[in-house]
Protein backbone atom coordinates (compact mmCIF):
# COMPACT_ATOMS: atom_id res chain seq x y z
CA UNK A 1 0.00 0.00 0.00
CA UNK A 2 3.11 2.25 0.95
CA UNK A 3 4.71 1.49 -2.15
CA UNK A 4 1.31 2.01 -4.40
CA UNK A 5 1.29 5.69 -2.57
CA UNK A 6 5.01 6.66 -3.60
CA UNK A 7 4.54 5.75 -7.18
CA UNK A 8 1.21 7.34 -7.32
CA UNK A 9 3.24 10.66 -6.17
CA UNK A 10 6.30 10.21 -8.11
CA UNK A 11 3.59 9.68 -11.17
CA UNK A 12 2.09 13.33 -10.24
CA UNK A 13 5.10 15.05 -9.80
CA UNK A 14 6.34 13.81 -13.19
CA UNK A 15 2.78 14.80 -14.70
CA UNK A 16 3.04 18.34 -13.28
CA UNK A 17 6.19 19.16 -14.80
CA UNK A 18 4.83 18.76 -17.98
CA UNK A 19 1.15 20.64 -17.16
CA UNK A 20 2.35 23.53 -14.03
CA UNK A 21 0.65 23.64 -11.46
CA UNK A 22 -0.11 27.23 -11.75
CA UNK A 23 -2.21 25.96 -14.71
CA UNK A 24 -4.13 23.56 -13.05
CA UNK A 25 -4.62 26.46 -10.56
CA UNK A 26 -6.02 28.71 -12.75
CA UNK A 27 -8.12 26.20 -14.75
CA UNK A 28 -9.46 25.43 -10.91
CA UNK A 29 -8.37 21.46 -11.23
CA UNK A 30 -7.06 19.26 -8.56
CA UNK A 31 -4.97 17.31 -10.70
CA UNK A 32 -4.31 16.30 -14.42
CA UNK A 33 -6.41 13.77 -15.17
CA UNK A 34 -9.47 16.27 -14.55
CA UNK A 35 -8.64 19.20 -17.34
CA UNK A 36 -10.17 18.26 -20.32
CA UNK A 37 -10.00 20.20 -24.29
CA UNK A 38 -11.22 23.51 -24.30
CA UNK A 39 -11.18 24.16 -20.80
CA UNK A 40 -9.45 28.04 -20.70
CA UNK A 41 -9.11 30.95 -18.41
CA UNK A 42 -9.03 35.02 -19.71
CA UNK A 43 -6.94 36.94 -17.07
CA UNK A 44 -4.40 40.00 -17.83
CA UNK A 45 -0.55 38.38 -17.63
CA UNK A 46 2.88 39.72 -18.75
CA UNK A 47 4.90 37.30 -21.39
CA UNK A 48 8.05 37.08 -21.52
CA UNK A 49 9.37 35.49 -25.07
CA UNK A 50 13.66 34.48 -24.88
CA UNK A 51 15.83 33.10 -28.01
CA UNK A 52 19.63 32.61 -27.67
CA UNK A 53 21.51 34.40 -30.59
CA UNK A 54 23.04 32.71 -33.10
CA UNK A 55 22.00 29.14 -31.35
CA UNK A 56 22.11 27.31 -34.96
CA UNK A 57 25.77 28.29 -35.75
CA UNK A 58 27.22 27.71 -32.03
CA UNK A 59 25.81 23.94 -31.99
CA UNK A 60 25.61 23.00 -36.17
CA UNK A 61 29.04 21.22 -35.32
CA UNK A 62 28.08 19.61 -32.06
CA UNK A 63 26.67 16.66 -31.20
CA UNK A 64 23.37 15.75 -30.16
CA UNK A 65 24.24 14.85 -26.52
CA UNK A 66 26.26 17.98 -26.01
CA UNK A 67 23.43 19.86 -27.10
CA UNK A 68 20.74 18.70 -25.28
CA UNK A 69 23.39 19.00 -21.82
CA UNK A 70 23.94 22.56 -22.74
CA UNK A 71 20.34 23.40 -23.28
CA UNK A 72 19.14 21.53 -19.98
CA UNK A 73 21.80 23.46 -18.06
CA UNK A 74 20.64 26.53 -19.91
CA UNK A 75 16.54 25.56 -19.33
CA UNK A 76 17.42 24.82 -15.70
CA UNK A 77 18.71 28.21 -14.46
CA UNK A 78 15.96 29.59 -16.59
CA UNK A 79 13.35 28.19 -15.04
CA UNK A 80 14.62 28.57 -11.60
CA UNK A 81 14.55 32.37 -12.10
CA UNK A 82 11.38 32.26 -13.38
CA UNK A 83 9.71 30.66 -10.96
CA UNK A 84 11.29 32.31 -7.99
CA UNK A 85 9.64 35.38 -9.86
CA UNK A 86 6.48 34.38 -9.61
CA UNK A 87 6.55 33.05 -13.13
CA UNK A 88 6.03 29.68 -14.71
CA UNK A 89 7.40 28.36 -18.23
CA UNK A 90 4.27 27.68 -21.16
CA UNK A 91 6.32 26.09 -23.44
CA UNK A 92 10.23 25.48 -24.93
CA UNK A 93 9.92 26.10 -28.50
CA UNK A 94 13.54 25.24 -29.67
CA UNK A 95 16.55 27.08 -27.50
CA UNK A 96 13.39 29.63 -26.88
CA UNK A 97 11.30 30.28 -23.97
CA UNK A 98 7.55 30.93 -23.12
CA UNK A 99 7.22 32.06 -19.66
CA UNK A 100 3.73 33.86 -18.20
CA UNK A 101 3.98 35.69 -15.62
CA UNK A 102 0.05 36.41 -13.45
CA UNK A 103 0.77 38.77 -11.00
CA UNK A 104 2.98 41.85 -11.88
CA UNK A 105 4.10 42.70 -14.76
CA UNK A 106 7.64 44.10 -12.41
CA UNK A 107 7.95 39.81 -12.05
CA UNK A 108 9.07 39.55 -15.66
CA UNK A 109 11.40 42.73 -15.44
CA UNK A 110 12.94 41.16 -12.41
CA UNK A 111 13.41 37.24 -14.47
CA UNK A 112 14.90 39.15 -17.59
CA UNK A 113 17.06 41.11 -15.39
CA UNK A 114 18.70 37.86 -13.65
CA UNK A 115 18.54 36.45 -16.46
CA UNK A 116 20.21 38.26 -18.44
CA UNK A 117 23.17 38.99 -15.35
CA UNK A 118 23.05 34.91 -15.44
CA UNK A 119 24.44 34.43 -19.09
CA UNK A 120 26.55 37.49 -18.52
CA UNK A 121 28.65 35.01 -16.29
CA UNK A 122 28.03 31.52 -16.97
CA UNK A 123 30.09 29.68 -19.18
CA UNK A 124 28.69 26.45 -21.15
CA UNK A 125 31.01 23.46 -22.40
CA UNK A 126 30.62 23.28 -26.63
CA UNK A 127 32.52 21.02 -29.09
CA UNK A 128 33.95 20.52 -25.76
CA UNK A 129 35.53 23.96 -24.76
CA UNK A 130 33.96 26.71 -22.66
CA UNK A 131 32.26 29.09 -24.39
CA UNK A 132 29.78 32.15 -23.59
CA UNK A 133 26.22 32.76 -24.83
CA UNK A 134 23.64 36.21 -25.27
CA UNK A 135 20.06 36.02 -24.91
CA UNK A 136 17.45 38.67 -26.68
CA UNK A 137 14.18 38.86 -24.16
CA UNK A 138 11.09 40.57 -25.32
CA UNK A 139 7.90 41.54 -22.50
CA UNK A 140 4.36 42.97 -23.18
CA UNK A 141 1.43 42.84 -21.21
CA UNK A 142 -2.27 42.71 -21.64
CA UNK A 143 -5.20 39.59 -21.87
CA UNK A 144 -4.27 36.49 -22.63
CA UNK A 145 -6.18 33.39 -23.09
CA UNK A 146 -4.88 29.86 -21.00
CA UNK A 147 -6.36 27.10 -21.86
CA UNK A 148 -6.28 23.51 -23.02
CA UNK A 149 -5.87 22.14 -26.92
CA UNK A 150 -5.74 19.66 -29.16
CA UNK A 151 -7.17 16.18 -29.86
CA UNK A 152 -7.78 12.61 -29.33
CA UNK A 153 -4.42 11.82 -29.48
CA UNK A 154 -2.50 14.58 -27.81
CA UNK A 155 -3.47 17.61 -25.97
CA UNK A 156 -1.53 19.97 -24.34
CA UNK A 157 -1.74 23.54 -22.04
CA UNK A 158 -1.01 26.48 -24.30
CA UNK A 159 -1.59 30.39 -24.07
CA UNK A 160 -2.84 32.21 -27.08
CA UNK A 161 -2.98 36.06 -27.45
CA UNK A 162 -1.77 38.87 -29.22
CA UNK A 163 0.12 39.54 -26.14
CA UNK A 164 2.56 36.67 -27.07
CA UNK A 165 2.91 37.45 -30.63
CA UNK A 166 3.98 41.03 -29.50
CA UNK A 167 5.83 40.19 -27.16
CA UNK A 168 8.06 37.40 -29.70
CA UNK A 169 8.48 40.36 -32.33
CA UNK A 170 9.73 42.80 -29.41
CA UNK A 171 12.20 39.50 -28.35
CA UNK A 172 13.32 39.79 -32.48
CA UNK A 173 13.77 43.63 -32.23
CA UNK A 174 16.32 43.10 -29.79
CA UNK A 175 18.43 42.04 -32.52
CA UNK A 176 17.66 45.18 -34.55
CA UNK A 177 18.61 47.78 -31.94
CA UNK A 178 21.20 45.80 -30.26
CA UNK A 179 19.90 45.93 -26.98
CA UNK A 180 19.34 42.54 -25.26
CA UNK A 181 16.17 43.47 -22.97
CA UNK A 182 12.78 45.64 -24.98
CA UNK A 183 9.56 45.96 -23.07
CA UNK A 184 6.53 47.44 -24.51
CA UNK A 185 5.04 50.84 -23.16
CA UNK A 186 2.38 48.40 -21.55
CA UNK A 187 4.31 47.01 -19.32
CA UNK A 188 5.80 50.09 -17.74
CA UNK A 189 2.38 51.60 -17.70
CA UNK A 190 1.32 48.54 -14.80
CA UNK A 191 4.41 48.89 -13.02
CA UNK A 192 4.19 52.84 -11.73
CA UNK A 193 6.31 53.48 -14.67
CA UNK A 194 9.99 51.40 -13.09
CA UNK A 195 11.34 54.38 -11.63
CA UNK A 196 13.84 51.86 -9.72
CA UNK A 197 14.97 50.62 -13.05
CA UNK A 198 17.49 51.85 -15.61
CA UNK A 199 15.25 52.60 -18.95
CA UNK A 200 15.59 54.57 -22.04
CA UNK A 201 12.88 55.31 -24.82
CA UNK A 202 13.76 53.34 -27.88
CA UNK A 203 11.51 54.12 -30.75
CA UNK A 204 7.78 53.85 -31.74
CA UNK A 205 7.90 50.57 -33.82
CA UNK A 206 5.72 49.01 -36.19
CA UNK A 207 4.96 45.28 -35.11
CA UNK A 208 3.30 42.91 -37.88
CA UNK A 209 -0.07 42.37 -36.77
CA UNK A 210 -0.59 45.78 -35.29
CA UNK A 211 -2.36 48.54 -36.86
CA UNK A 212 -1.06 50.75 -34.04
CA UNK A 213 2.69 51.55 -33.21
CA UNK A 214 3.89 50.13 -29.99
CA UNK A 215 5.91 52.32 -27.84
CA UNK A 216 9.22 50.33 -26.79
CA UNK A 217 11.98 50.76 -24.12
CA UNK A 218 15.31 49.31 -23.58
CA UNK A 219 16.17 48.12 -20.05
CA UNK A 220 19.90 47.83 -18.91
CA UNK A 221 19.96 47.53 -15.27
CA UNK A 222 22.39 44.28 -15.80
CA UNK A 223 24.59 45.79 -17.85
CA UNK A 224 28.35 47.05 -16.18
CA UNK A 225 28.18 49.81 -13.83
CA UNK A 226 30.41 52.04 -17.13
CA UNK A 227 27.71 51.30 -19.12
CA UNK A 228 24.85 52.45 -17.51
CA UNK A 229 26.69 55.50 -16.23
CA UNK A 230 27.62 56.36 -19.72
CA UNK A 231 24.06 55.52 -21.17
CA UNK A 232 21.92 57.53 -17.99
CA UNK A 233 24.72 60.23 -19.01
CA UNK A 234 23.53 60.30 -22.83
CA UNK A 235 19.90 59.43 -21.94
CA UNK A 236 19.17 62.94 -22.85
CA UNK A 237 21.05 63.31 -26.16
CA UNK A 238 19.17 60.03 -27.20
CA UNK A 239 16.07 61.04 -26.25
CA UNK A 240 16.79 64.50 -28.45
CA UNK A 241 18.32 62.20 -31.16
CA UNK A 242 14.97 60.30 -31.67
CA UNK A 243 12.65 63.31 -30.98
CA UNK A 244 14.79 64.90 -34.22
CA UNK A 245 14.90 61.51 -36.25
CA UNK A 246 10.82 61.49 -35.82
CA UNK A 247 10.31 64.91 -37.05
CA UNK A 248 12.51 63.97 -40.11
CA UNK A 249 15.52 65.99 -38.87
CA UNK A 250 17.64 63.15 -39.96
CA UNK A 251 21.09 66.15 -40.12
CA UNK A 252 20.42 66.79 -36.67
CA UNK A 253 19.48 63.50 -35.35
CA UNK A 254 22.96 61.98 -37.47
CA UNK A 255 24.90 64.47 -35.24
CA UNK A 256 23.34 63.96 -31.92
CA UNK A 257 23.78 60.03 -32.30
CA UNK A 258 27.59 60.91 -33.82
CA UNK A 259 28.58 62.77 -30.16
CA UNK A 260 26.33 60.06 -28.36
CA UNK A 261 28.75 57.52 -29.83
CA UNK A 262 32.14 59.27 -29.47
CA UNK A 263 30.61 59.12 -25.92
CA UNK A 264 29.91 55.47 -25.29
CA UNK A 265 31.09 53.48 -28.64
CA UNK A 266 29.62 50.94 -27.58
CA UNK A 267 26.14 51.95 -27.48
CA UNK A 268 24.32 50.02 -30.19
CA UNK A 269 21.35 51.43 -30.02
CA UNK A 270 22.87 54.63 -30.89
CA UNK A 271 24.56 53.13 -33.83
CA UNK A 272 21.62 51.83 -34.93
CA UNK A 273 19.82 55.24 -35.72
CA UNK A 274 23.50 56.87 -36.88
CA UNK A 275 23.44 54.54 -39.76
CA UNK A 276 19.87 54.70 -40.19
CA UNK A 277 20.12 58.50 -40.47
CA UNK A 278 23.03 58.43 -42.28
CA UNK A 279 21.31 56.59 -44.90
CA UNK A 280 17.94 58.94 -44.72
CA UNK A 281 20.02 62.00 -45.68
CA UNK A 282 20.79 60.38 -48.77
CA UNK A 283 18.31 59.26 -51.24
CA UNK A 284 19.64 55.30 -52.49
CA UNK A 285 19.71 54.80 -56.58
CA UNK A 286 18.94 51.81 -56.86
CA UNK A 287 15.84 53.15 -58.85
CA UNK A 288 18.16 54.65 -61.64
CA UNK A 289 19.30 51.35 -62.77
CA UNK A 290 18.00 47.52 -62.91
CA UNK A 291 18.37 45.57 -60.71
CA UNK A 292 19.85 42.52 -62.40
CA UNK A 293 23.58 43.54 -62.14
CA UNK A 294 25.49 41.16 -59.36
CA UNK A 295 27.22 43.15 -56.42
CA UNK A 296 30.52 44.79 -57.57
CA UNK A 297 32.19 43.55 -54.14
CA UNK A 298 30.21 41.75 -52.06
CA UNK A 299 30.67 41.69 -47.90
CA UNK A 300 32.36 38.35 -46.13
CA UNK A 301 33.71 37.32 -43.10
CA UNK A 302 36.97 37.86 -43.73
CA UNK A 303 36.53 41.66 -44.28
CA UNK A 304 35.21 41.51 -40.43
CA UNK A 305 37.21 43.48 -37.62
CA UNK A 306 35.23 41.80 -34.80
CA UNK A 307 34.00 45.07 -33.92
CA UNK A 308 29.73 45.37 -34.74
CA UNK A 309 29.99 48.69 -35.24
CA UNK A 310 32.63 49.24 -37.12
CA UNK A 311 31.37 46.17 -39.75
CA UNK A 312 28.41 47.62 -39.69
CA UNK A 313 30.01 50.96 -41.11
CA UNK A 314 32.44 48.76 -43.21
CA UNK A 315 29.27 47.25 -44.87
CA UNK A 316 27.79 51.08 -45.90
CA UNK A 317 30.89 51.33 -47.82
CA UNK A 318 30.61 48.03 -49.46
CA UNK A 319 27.27 49.57 -50.73
CA UNK A 320 28.72 53.08 -51.75
CA UNK A 321 30.94 51.25 -54.35
CA UNK A 322 28.23 49.05 -55.25
CA UNK A 323 26.26 52.19 -56.42
CA UNK A 324 29.37 53.75 -58.11
CA UNK A 325 30.15 50.89 -60.20
CA UNK A 326 26.45 50.63 -61.18
CA UNK A 327 26.18 54.39 -62.20
CA UNK A 328 28.82 53.57 -64.07
CA UNK A 329 28.36 50.38 -65.58
CA UNK A 330 24.50 51.91 -66.81
CA UNK A 331 26.47 55.33 -67.82
CA UNK A 332 24.37 57.59 -65.40
CA UNK A 333 25.04 60.87 -65.47
CA UNK A 334 26.39 63.37 -63.64
CA UNK A 335 23.58 64.46 -60.93
CA UNK A 336 23.36 60.73 -60.01
CA UNK A 337 27.39 60.57 -59.50
CA UNK A 338 27.34 63.81 -57.62
CA UNK A 339 24.74 61.77 -55.01
CA UNK A 340 26.91 59.37 -54.51
CA UNK A 341 29.59 61.01 -53.72
CA UNK A 342 28.03 62.81 -50.82
CA UNK A 343 27.13 59.54 -49.39
CA UNK A 344 30.78 58.84 -49.33
CA UNK A 345 31.43 62.07 -47.73
CA UNK A 346 28.66 61.42 -45.23
CA UNK A 347 30.30 58.03 -44.60
CA UNK A 348 33.65 59.29 -44.41
CA UNK A 349 33.17 61.86 -41.60
CA UNK A 350 30.58 59.67 -39.72
CA UNK A 351 33.11 56.79 -39.76
CA UNK A 352 36.42 58.59 -39.55
CA UNK A 353 36.03 60.67 -36.70
CA UNK A 354 34.25 57.25 -34.69
CA UNK A 355 37.60 55.25 -35.29
CA UNK A 356 40.03 57.96 -34.37
CA UNK A 357 37.75 58.36 -31.64
CA UNK A 358 37.99 55.03 -30.43
CA UNK A 359 41.84 54.97 -31.09
CA UNK A 360 42.11 58.20 -29.14
CA UNK A 361 40.20 56.92 -26.19
CA UNK A 362 42.66 53.39 -25.90
CA UNK A 363 45.89 55.42 -26.57
CA UNK A 364 45.98 53.37 -30.18
CA UNK A 365 49.97 53.95 -30.22
CA UNK A 366 49.58 53.98 -34.47
CA UNK A 367 46.77 56.95 -34.52
CA UNK A 368 49.08 59.25 -35.89
CA UNK A 369 49.64 57.43 -38.90
CA UNK A 370 45.99 56.22 -39.08
CA UNK A 371 44.78 59.87 -39.02
CA UNK A 372 47.28 60.22 -41.86
CA UNK A 373 46.05 57.69 -44.37
CA UNK A 374 42.44 59.11 -43.28
CA UNK A 375 43.57 62.87 -44.97
CA UNK A 376 44.97 60.93 -47.79
CA UNK A 377 41.49 59.45 -48.38
CA UNK A 378 39.32 62.68 -48.05
CA UNK A 379 41.76 64.37 -50.31
CA UNK A 380 41.03 61.71 -52.49
CA UNK A 381 37.46 61.85 -52.61
CA UNK A 382 37.34 66.19 -52.59
CA UNK A 383 40.20 65.93 -55.49
CA UNK A 384 37.23 63.26 -57.13
CA UNK A 385 34.56 65.56 -56.59
CA UNK A 386 35.67 68.90 -58.00
CA UNK A 387 37.03 66.88 -60.93
CA UNK A 388 33.42 66.17 -61.38
CA UNK A 389 32.51 69.29 -60.82
CA UNK A 390 34.29 70.27 -64.25
CA UNK A 391 32.51 67.76 -65.65
CA UNK A 392 35.34 64.91 -65.65
CA UNK A 393 33.24 62.02 -65.78
CA UNK A 394 36.46 59.60 -66.07
CA UNK A 395 36.99 60.49 -62.39
CA UNK A 396 34.31 58.40 -61.16
CA UNK A 397 36.24 55.11 -62.17
CA UNK A 398 39.25 56.66 -61.18
CA UNK A 399 37.87 57.30 -57.95
CA UNK A 400 36.36 53.39 -58.07
CA UNK A 401 39.81 52.08 -58.51
CA UNK A 402 40.86 53.96 -55.58
CA UNK A 403 37.76 52.40 -52.98
CA UNK A 404 38.41 48.98 -53.94
CA UNK A 405 42.34 49.30 -52.96
CA UNK A 406 41.18 51.14 -50.09
CA UNK A 407 39.18 48.10 -48.89
CA UNK A 408 42.15 45.81 -49.06
CA UNK A 409 45.22 48.40 -48.06
CA UNK A 410 43.19 50.03 -45.24
CA UNK A 411 40.44 48.05 -44.02
CA UNK A 412 41.68 44.60 -43.84
CA UNK A 413 45.77 45.56 -42.70
CA UNK A 414 45.25 49.33 -41.46
CA UNK A 415 41.67 48.43 -39.72
CA UNK A 416 41.04 44.72 -39.48
CA UNK A 417 44.64 43.68 -38.76
CA UNK A 418 46.07 46.95 -37.14
CA UNK A 419 43.78 48.90 -34.10
CA UNK A 420 40.84 46.45 -34.05
CA UNK A 421 42.91 43.20 -31.73
CA UNK A 422 44.28 46.48 -29.78
CA UNK A 423 40.87 47.68 -29.25
CA UNK A 424 39.53 44.14 -28.53
CA UNK A 425 42.20 43.54 -25.81
CA UNK A 426 41.53 46.58 -24.29
CA UNK A 427 38.14 46.01 -24.37
CA UNK A 428 37.30 49.49 -25.67
CA UNK A 429 34.32 47.79 -27.58
CA UNK A 430 31.98 45.04 -27.52
CA UNK A 431 33.14 41.99 -29.96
Amino acid sequence: MQNDKIRIQRANETLNRFIPQEVLDFLKKENISQIQVGDQVSQEMTILFSDIRFFTSITEKTSSVEVFAFLNKYFSKMNEIIQNNSGFIDKYIGDAILAVFPNSPEDALKSAIQMQNYIKNAVFQIEGKEKKISIGIGIHNGNVLLGVVGGNQLIQTTVISDVVNTASRLEGLTKVYGTPIIISEDVIKNTNGTPEYQLRFLDCASIRGKEKLTYICEVYDFEDDEQIKLKNFTKDSFDLGLMTYQNGNYQKAWEVFLDILTINPKDKAAAYYLNKTASFLVEGIEKHYPKIRENFVKWNESWSTKIELIDSQHKILFNIINDLERAIYFDRGREILKRIFYNLKIYTYTHFTLEEALMYRSHFPDLKNHKVEHKKFIAEIEKGELSLLEEDMEVASEILRFLCNWLTVHIQKSDRDGYAPYLIATNQVSS
